[in-house]
C-alpha cells in the first residue's frame, strides 16, 4: 500500500504526461490541438514517442519531405525556368526550398568543385624545377620584384599598397592572392546578383514589379547556371581521373557548348514565364540583361582581384 502511494507521489515523466494528455492536448507545450500539428510549437500530434512504427514513419516523412522537396526544387529549377519565382510570389512556397538557401547550397558546391578542378589543372601543368632556372633566379634575385615599382596610381596610398602587394605575390608565386580570391569570390557574388537585378527595374516598369522580385528571379537563374556548370566541372574531373576514356574530352566540349545554350534558353524562358511578355520584347530585354550581366561580372571579378591583392 505504501509502495503504491510512493509511486503515485513521484513526478510524472514526459512520456507519462503525453500519455495522460490525450490526443487533444500537445504533450510538449500543453496547447490545444486543432490539427495534426501543434499550432504553438509545431510538434506532430501523433504518438511518435510510444510506437516503433510511428518513429519509423517520422524518419520516412523527414526523408521524403526534406530531401524530396530539395530534389523537386532542383527539377523545377532546371526543367521549368521561372516557375520557382512565380510560385514563390504566389505564396506557394512550402513545396520548395527557399531561394537564398537554394542558392547558398548550390553555390558552395559549385565553388568547391571549381577549386578542386583548378587544383588538379595546376598540379597537372606543373613541372619539376630545372637546375638552370633555379640558378638564374639566384643570380638575379629581385629582378621581377623591381617591376612592382613601375606601378603608377593615384592616390599615393593605393599605389604604395599595390606595390607592396605586388612584392608579396612575387615572393610566394601568387599563392596568397589565389587563396584570397577563392575566399572572396563567393561573397562578391552576393553583391553581383543585386547589381544585375537593378537592370530589370527600368525594363519592367509596367506592370510594376518590386526590386525584391528581380533579386529572387536572379537567385534562381544563377542557381540553375551553377547547377549546369557543376555538371560540366564533373565531366572535367572525370576526364582527368579517367584518362583512358578519351571520349570524355569530346563529351566535355559538347557539354560546355550545351551549357552555354542552356544558359541563354533558361534565362529567356524564365523571363517569359515570370514576366509574361511576348517573344520579341523578351528577346530584346534578354540582350540588354546579357550585356549588363557581362559588364557587372567583369567589374565584380576585377574588384575581387584588387581586394585579394590588397588583403593577401
Amino acid at each position: 500500500m505504501e509502495s503504491t502511494r510512493r509511486l503515485s507521489d513521484e513526478p510524472e515523466t514526459s512520456l507519462q504526461r503525453a500519455t495522460h494528455a490525450g490526443p487533444s492536448i500537445c504533450g510538449n507545450c500543453a496547447a490545444e490541438l486543432t490539427g495534426p500539428y501543434c499550432a504553438q510549437c509545431g510538434q506532430p500530434a501523433h504518438d511518435s514517442a510510444r510506437s516503433l512504427g510511428a518513429v519509423l514513419r517520422d524518419g520516412w516523412h523527414l526523408f521524403v519531405h526534406v530531401d524530396g522537396r530539395f530534389w523537386y526544387t532542383l527539377w523545377t529549377l532546371l526543367a521549368k525556368p521561372g516557375q520557382l519565382t512565380l510560385d514563390y510570389f504566389a505564396d506557394r512556397r512550402a513545396r520548395y526550398v527557399s531561394p537564398v538557401r537554394l542558392y547558398f547550397v548550390i553555390s558552395i558546391a559549385f565553388f568547391a568543385l571549381t577549386a578542386a578542378n583548378s587544383n588538379l589543372i595546376v598540379k597537372s601543368a606543373a613541372r619539376p624545377p630545372e637546375v638552370p632556372a633555379a640558378a638564374d633566379s639566384v643570380e638575379n634575385p629581385g629582378a621581377d620584384a623591381s617591376e612592382c615599382d613601375n606601378i603608377q596610381l593615384r592616390p599615393p596610398w593605393l599605389q604604395a599598397r599595390l606595390r607592396a602587394a605586388c612584392r608579396r605575390q612575387i615572393a610566394d608565386n601568387g599563392k596568397s592572392a589565389a587563396h584570397a580570391f577563392g575566399s572572396y569570390i563567393p561573397k562578391m557574388m552576393f553583391l553581383f546578383l543585386p547589381l544585375v537585378a537593378l537592370t530589370m527595374l527600368p525594363l519592367y516598369r509596367r506592370p510594376r514589379h518590386y526590386y525584391v522580385e528581380h533579386v529572387v528571379f536572379f537567385l534562381h537563374i544563377q542557381a540553375a547556371l551553377f547547377l549546369v556548370m557543376i555538371g560540366d566541372t564533373l565531366l572535367s574531373l572525370a576526364s582527368h581521373w579517367l584518362p583512358r576514356l578519351s571520349g570524355l574530352a569530346s563529351i566535355g566540349d559538347l557539354a560546355a557548348a550545351a551549357a552555354a545554350g542552356y544558359a541563354i534558353w533558361c534565362t529567356y524562358r524564365a523571363m517569359r514565364r515570370y514576366y509574361g511578355e511576348r517573344r520579341l520584347p523578351t528577346l530584346a530585354k534578354l540582350a540588354i540583361v546579357g550585356i549588363a550581366y557581362q559588364v557587372f561580372l567583369v567589374l565584380t571579378v576585377a574588384a575581387t582581384l584588387l581586394l585579394s591583392a590588397l588583403t593577401a
